[in-house]
């Protein structure tokens, strides 16, 4: 009955800890995930423009042959980071339940609490002598669940790849502990297979292996043996030489699956890596890492791009931040000269240093830091923090006032966390919260105000948007996207030699810039100068062949010069290389309806409308198509459809009542008339024009029936 008591006990007390872990982890995330949700920064990339992500039906060829944001892997503008099977959960979600921020945030929250489960699963399962594994294991996985500088990761929909990740590093970690003990390669296959599968979705499962095998010399006991033993038992394990070959392996097949080409960064997204003085460089990457550790111990300043303006370099040895530098290996030596007799310390040591390895500097990383990354190393970070406080509450067992003391601190180290992730959650909602916070951390951080600028841009604050895309270019004169985006503002004001001056600002600093090139034809195109803007629209092209915005904008050139048949060729080009192009369906149509081509007209609209099936642009052409073809029916179906989406909208009000006119029903066409005329009368002429000729034909009418 004891046995069963305690048993009883047992399973209570750890669906208590359960309960109380999932139940922090909504607390901090709940509305950050749940109501309100967009996709912000790096989401709209890899998300909401990505075509393997919104391409029906699963196109398998595109997303294991393109990189996480949507550019051909083999492509001299990919990144190369391959991630086919977080591309795969996001369009299978946009299948299921559509392009929607809030059920993918709670997806990423849900995968954090099973993380967190995990964690806290993992450390009860370790043997470390002098300290209490529940302790540990609770506390530990707490300060997980809690740390904010976990919410980038949680938040912002991209961050999927590290959330599984991490659940398939916590996987492995589990199956290591499991099989300590037991003969056989049957669980190094497992991790190595699931190390495989973890690289699909993020490159850094790649180190899996050398935490298992670090988690298991610690378990087995060897750190425990003479340094000459444990050489023999570590190259004689098999294990061992099987995490190596496998990691080896999978580093090969995945640098082959990008043809062993290395991705081309800019300096504007890691100078640091840019900087051409070896001594700068090294001593700026070693500050890094002080700085990644500095935010996982106090989050206080988090900044979603820390590129440009955030960290400045280190260009001497006298650099009073490099004291930070050798604190931190100082904190390193002394644990690896104690690491027998603070095996828990030095674990969790490794469990932080290993996973953090690809994005360390030891590779060429397009940003400085990226909370993101930390996701995964802060489950070494809280095994290490927790176990140090863990042995200072033990040090002081005989004195109850530091024990109460270090239980109120620890319990208030939790509110704050709580809070601040909450906080952090929030503006993690949308870009303008997420935008502006970033001012108050890095407010001379360039990539900052280019984001707050083009947010203001898309907004209609035009003030705003020359503030911050000045401030940005002061900040950094060579920052060829805010150059290029200031010239266009200028453009759409009409500005057009301000444009083209920014504009080859922009080429200037970057000459292989296919979207400036693009855009200096427009404003080009804008000022007449149709051979030059032709030029540089070829230019873009040498840089960039499957341009689809930019044959577009070919074949604008050509229908202001009147070559109808290029024009159309352009536009039919622009939709081949990217069906969802909107604005080229619409012109190819409008250029067929207006030649009295309407059966091609029909047939590509059909075609349009299978690849943007509520394209509004489309279904108003169709329709008038129709109408002229003497369709009512269904020319009414989609005059309403469009109407139905945009009521305001003073064409499609006009073009119903020209459709009922034709159609000889007089009154639905007076009301879809007036109401055209009551939407925007000015620029209701035709509206106006045929009610006049509708309303003296109903009084020439009605004088008749008279007499």
């Amino acid at each position: 009955m004891v046995s069963i008591d305690l048993r009883h006990s047992s399973t209570l007390h750890s669906l208590v800890c359960q309960s109380i872990l999932v139940l922090m982890c909504l607390i901090c995330y709940g509305y950050g995930g749940l109501s309100g949700a967009k996709f912000v920064f790096d989401d709209t990339v890899a998300i909401v423009k990505n075509r393997n992500v919104y391409a029906l039906p699963t196109n398998w060829t595109a997303i294991f042959s393109h990189d996480f944001w949507g550019a051909p892997l083999l492509s001299a503008d990919s990144h190369k980071s391959f991630r086919p099977l977080t591309t795969l959960m996001f369009h299978y979600e946009y299948a299921l339940l559509g392009l929607n921020a809030a059920h993918m945030k709670f997806l990423n929250l849900l995968l954090h609490c099973v993380n967190t489960l995990l964690m806290w699963r993992l450390i009860r399962s370790l043997y470390v002598e002098e300290i209490d594994i529940e302790r540990w294991a609770t506390i530990s996985a707490a300060l997980f669940a809690a740390h904010p500088v976990h919410t980038e990761a949680v938040s912002g929909v991209v961050g999927r790849a590290e959330l599984m990740f991490g659940l398939i590093h916590l996987l492995c970690l589990m199956l290591t502990v499991a099989s300590v003990d037991k003969p056989g390669c049957k669980s190094v296959i497992l991790i190595l297979l699931l190390t495989a599968i973890g690289m699909l979705f993020k490159e850094s499962a790649v180190t899996i292996p050398l935490s298992c095998a670090t988690l298991d010399y610690f378990q087995n006991g060897t750190y425990m043996l003479p340094r000459k033993l444990q050489q023999r038992v570590i190259t004689t394990r098999l294990r061992y030489g099987c995490y190596i070959f496998g990691s080896v392996f999978l580093v090969v097949v995945r640098l082959w699956w990008q043809n062993f080409e290395a991705p081309e960064f800019k300096t504007v997204d890691n100078p640091i890596a840019h900087n051409e003085h070896l001594l700068t460089r090294g001593l700026s990457q070693q500050y890094l890492l002080v700085m990644n550790f500095w935010l996982m111990l106090c989050p206080q300043w988090l900044c979603f791009d820390w590129a440009l303006g955030c960290v400045n370099l280190v260009t001497s040895i006298w650099d009073m931040r490099l004291q930070a530098v050798i604190a931190f290996y100082s904190f390193i030596l002394v644990a690896l000269m104690n690491f027998r007799r603070l095996a828990g310390l030095m674990l969790g040591l490794a469990l932080m240093v290993i996973p953090f390895l690809p994005a360390s500097g030891i590779i060429r990383v397009g940003f400085v830091i990226a909370e993101r990354t930390l996701y995964v190393p802060s489950i070494g970070f809280c095994l290490l923090s927790v176990y140090g406080f863990l042995y200072c509450y033990n040090f002081n067992a005989d004195k109850a006032y530091w024990r109460n003391m270090l239980q109120t601190l620890i319990m208030l180290l939790f509110a704050v966390m709580m809070i601040r992730t909450r906080q952090r959650a929030a503006e993690w909602l949308n870009e303008e919260t997420l935008f502006s916070s970033a001012l108050q951390v890095c407010p001379n951080n360039a990539k900052v105000h280019y984001n707050i600028a083009r947010l203001a841009t898309d907004t209609g604050n035009s003030t705003r948007a020359f503030q911050h895309y000045h401030k940005a270019i002061e900040l950094y004169p060579e920052y060829e996207s805010a150059l290029m985006n200031l010239g266009n503002l200028y453009r759409e004001h009409g500005q057009l030699l301000t444009a083209e001056k920014y504009i080859r600002a922009a080429l200037i600093a970057y000459p292989a810039f296919p979207v400036a090139w693009m855009n200096l034809g427009i404003v080009q195109s804008a000022q007449k100068k149709f051979d030059e803007a032709l030029h540089s629209y070829k230019e873009a092209l040498k840089y960039r062949a499957d341009y689809a915005v930019c044959y577009y904008n070919m074949g604008n050139l050509y229908l202001e010069q009147q070559r109808y048949a290029e024009a159309l060729h352009h536009w039919q080009h622009a939709v081949t290389v990217n069906p969802r192009q909107p604005k080229a369906w619409a012109n190819i149509l409008t250029m067929l309806d207006n030649r009295g081509m309407y059966e091609d007209a029909l047939r590509l609209s059909e075609q349009g409308l299978f690849q943007l099936p509520h394209e509004p642009s489309i279904m108003f052409i169709r329709a008038n198509v129709l109408g002229k073809l003497k369709h009512y029916v269904e020319a009414e179906s989609l005059y309403k459809q469009v109407i139905e989406m945009d009521p305001h909208n003073m064409l499609y009000h006009t073009n119903l009542g020209v459709l009922y006119h034709r159609w000889d029903k007089v009154q639905e066409a007076i009301n879809s008339y007036r109401t055209a005329i009551s939407l925007h009368a000015s620029r209701a002429t035709t509206a106006r024009d045929n009610l006049g000729k509708l309303l003296k034909r109903m009084e020439r009418e009605a004088a008749k029936e008279h007499e």
